[in-house]
């Protein structure tokens, strides 16, 4: 069993991941391209054993292609829409390697995740199109899906859940402190923001 392992992705989202009780805890692997790939060599961490007082921790070495493994199957499963043909293009070999010969060993099986990465980046884009068709709120798509609809190229005039909300300006009341929307005369709380606007909106309502 080689000392160390490598994680290897082709996921163009940035990856973190937290292993509580692991040192080290956190693991970050960054965006790819789709086509280089983003590489995380893993080595062994290590976990703590309280035995008792006297005898105080015991270190324990976790193995680095169990943390790797780890990241790998935490990351994919808590994920939206994944299933056997659908899932993010991640995966780990039990060496250390760089990414010309990821590229140059893996051919066959790169092309197999990427095509199984597109086909959940669909699964995704198409629960945000479900989810529209319901509720036609812009919030409850997430941006994830809105790129997940990107990276297939749908059309943002045929999705209109993929242009995001544009979110009004606004400013704090000067005497209660909420959000007071551009436009707007007074706040929620009865409060004149704006006495010039609110002037001229109660000249119009008055000649009205």
């Amino acid at each position: 069993m080689s000392l160390n392992s490598t994680v290897i992705s082709f996921v163009p989202f940035d990856i973190n991941e937290e292993k509580p009780g692991l040192y080290p805890p956190r693991y970050h692997i960054k965006a790819s391209d789709m086509k280089e790939p983003s590489l995380l060599p893993i080595g062994t961490a290590n976990h703590f054993v309280y035995l008792d007082e006297s005898r105080g921790t015991l270190r324990v070495p976790d193995p680095s292609d169990q943390v790797a493994r780890s990241i790998v199957e935490d990351y994919i499963e808590s994920q939206l829409c994944v299933d056997d043909d659908s899932k993010p293009a991640l995966f780990w070999v039990p060496e250390e390697i760089d990414a010309q010969r990821v590229k140059e060993t893996f051919k066959v099986e790169i092309v197999r995740k990427l095509l199984s990465q597109k086909r959940w980046f669909l699964n995704v884009a198409k629960l945000a199109d479900n989810d529209w068709s319901r509720y036609h709120q812009h919030n409850v798509i997430s941006e994830f899906q809105r790129k997940c609809a990107d990276f297939i190229g749908w059309n943002h005039k045929e999705h209109e859940w993929m242009s995001p909300m544009i979110t009004m300006k606004s400013s704090s009341c000067p005497f209660c402190g909420v959000s007071v929307p551009e436009g707007l005369s007074m706040c929620s709380n009865g409060h004149v923001v704006n006495p010039k606007l609110h002037k001229e909106i109660e000249e119009k309502l008055a000649n009205a």
